[in-house]
C-alpha cells in the first residue's frame, strides 16, 4: 500500500518552503465550519480529500481518479481563501482516511497566487526556459488547414512536450491563460462575473508554431465553441509573444508558466 502520508505531507510542506516565517507546531483541530465541510465530503464518489489551514480555511475535493490529483486540488483550493501572513494549508484526509499526526509544524505563506493573476505567477510556479522562434507566415496559413481539415496538421512531438502541463498566460493580474494537459487543454479569463472557462477535448502544436486546440466548448453552458488557435511568434527564456490564429500580426506579450494556472498555489 503506497504510504499517502509521507507522499503528501512532503508536497504540503515543499508548497510552504519559501515562506518567511519559522515552522510552528499547531495541535490539528477542526473548526466547526471545517467539520461540517468534511463531514459533507462523505459519501461523494470516487477518490475524495480534505486540506485545511489552522487559521480556518479549507478545501475538499472528488471525483478525481487518482490519490495524488485529488489531494493536490483539495489543497489547491484550500490556498485559495488564504492571504500572505496566514497559515498554509496541508492534507487532513484522503480516501476517508486521516492523514496527519495530532500536532504538524506549520508556516505562514508570504506569497499566494489566484487564477489568473499573471503577475504573481512567475514568482509562484517560475517559467519555464523555453526558447523558440516560430514562422508567422507558414502557421498563418496551416491556420486556414487546422479550421478545415485538423488531420492535415503535422505535429511537433518535442514542442509539444516543452507545453504539456504548463500555462501560457498573460502578463496582467487580472488576464487570461491556455493550460494544456497530456491529452486536453483549457481556456481560462477573469471576466466580471468570476473565471471564464473553455474545455477542449484535445489540442496539437506545429513546429512553425501553431497551436491549435480542437471541439471546444464554454464550461458554463456546454454551447460549442469549436477550434480555438495561437501562433507562437518567439519565446526567449519563457518570455512569449504570440498572437491568435485569425489576428495573426497582432502581437501579445505573454508567459510559459511551469504550473497549472487554473488553481491556487501559496507559498
Amino acid at each position: 500500500m503506497p504510504n499517502w502520508f509521507g507522499l503528501f505531507l512532503g508536497l504540503i510542506l515543499t508548497l510552504a518552503s519559501g515562506a518567511a516565517m519559522a515552522q510552528q507546531p499547531w495541535t490539528v483541530v477542526l473548526t466547526k465550519k471545517q467539520a461540517k465541510a468534511l463531514a459533507e465530503l462523505s459519501g461523494e464518489p470516487d477518490v475524495t480529500a480534505f486540506a485545511i489551514s489552522p487559521d480556518g480555511a479549507w478545501g475538499r475535493s472528488w471525483g478525481y481518479d487518482s490519490a495524488e490529483n485529488a489531494g493536490a486540488r483539495a489543497v489547491n483550493f484550500c490556498q485559495s481563501e488564504l492571504r500572505p501572513g496566514k497559515r498554509d494549508c496541508f492534507l487532513f484526509e484522503l480516501a476517508g482516511k486521516r492523514m496527519v499526526p495530532e500536532v504538524v509544524e506549520t508556516r505562514k505563506v508570504s506569497k499566494v497566487y489566484r487564477p489568473v493573476n499573471g503577475r504573481q505567477a512567475a514568482a509562484l510556479f517560475g517559467r519555464v526556459d523555453f526558447d523558440f522562434a516560430g514562422n508567422v507566415p507558414a502557421a498563418a496559413a496551416q491556420h486556414q488547414t487546422a479550421l478545415s481539415s485538423p488531420a492535415g496538421l503535422r505535429e511537433d512531438k518535442a514542442l509539444r512536450k516543452a507545453l504539456e502541463n504548463r500555462s501560457i498566460m498573460s502578463l496582467k493580474a487580472k488576464g487570461f491563460a491556455v493550460v494544456f494537459e497530456d491529452v486536453y487543454a483549457e481556456q481560462i479569463a477573469m471576466g466580471s462575473g468570476g473565471l471564464l472557462k473553455t474545455y477542449f477535448d484535445s489540442w496539437t502544436v506545429t513546429s512553425e508554431g501553431l497551436v491549435c486546440m480542437f471541439d471546444g466548448y464554454w464550461a458554463s453552458t456546454g454551447k460549442p465553441r469549436g477550434t480555438v488557435c495561437l501562433i507562437l511568434h518567439d519565446a526567449t527564456d519563457g518570455a512569449v509573444t504570440m498572437a491568435w490564429g485569425n489576428k495573426p500580426n497582432a502581437r501579445q506579450k505573454m508567459q510559459l508558466i511551469a504550473g497549472d494556472a487554473r488553481f491556487a498555489t501559496a507559498r
